[in-house]
């Protein structure tokens, strides 16, 4: 494992994909014990993770960072995914009220997390344009001053997204963002370069990058 440092994000570069899901899980379990809220990311790269809590007793709310607006159910939604990995501990996930109109969703998430302020830890994804959350390169969420945004334009699908937004998740004590696979590499680079991607938005005391690319 490789540590850098770049513009006040750590980075640790692994040696393949396991090792740097095995880093990522030993920071997550440990804070699961010790915070009170926290934030999950969806999409596939974090799923092994979860599996591996399904037996583990921890009592943090867990709110995703991001929920696609389909409908209530649809095995398409990140609740849908991260509940089923997660098991039994699915119980700590608040999820985003789908069956609402889009601005009264956002308006109850938003009281929803306000009362959870500040996150202990946020887990974050990279996509492969650099985004986060449902936080996009060059979006006005980025510049949002509320913690819950609508997205109505979304470059990947479905256009119409629940987000948490840079002002929420700069609360969390600390932030891990997961960058695995080829897929990742250009990004990565990105990044380390310097770049103004949505990640460099986040500004958390403490931000660290997990990857398994060399750049």
């Amino acid at each position: 494992m490789k540590r850098v440092w770049t513009g006040g994000l750590a980075v640790e570069v692994h040696l393949g994909r396991r090792q740097a899901l095995e880093a990522a899980l030993a920071w997550l379990l440990d804070r699961l014990v010790h915070t009170a809220s926290g934030v999950l990311a969806g999409g596939e790269t974090p799923l092994p993770l979860y599996r591996a809590l399904r037996g583990v007793r921890f009592s943090t709310t867990l709110v995703l960072s991001d929920e696609r607006w389909l409908p209530p159910g649809d095995p398409g939604t990140n609740l849908a995914r991260v509940a089923e990995a997660l098991g039994p501990r699915a119980d700590r996930l608040l999820p985003f009220p789908l069956g609402l109109p889009p601005e009264e969703a956002q308006r109850r998430m938003e009281a929803r997390v306000e009362g959870l302020l500040p996150f202990g830890f946020a887990l974050l994804g990279v996509g492969e344009d650099g985004h986060t959350a449902s936080l996009f390169p060059g979006h006005p969420a980025l510049e949002s001053p509320r913690l819950v945004e609508v997205v109505r334009d979304s470059p990947k699908p479905p256009p119409l997204r629940l987000t948490l937004t840079p002002k929420a998740l700069s609360t969390a004590r600390e932030v891990v963002f997961l960058a695995l696979g080829e897929e990742k590499r250009e990004a990565v680079g990105r990044l380390l370069l310097g770049e103004d991607l949505p990640l460099r938005r986040i500004a958390a005391p403490r931000v660290r990058l997990i990857t398994d690319q060399e750049v």
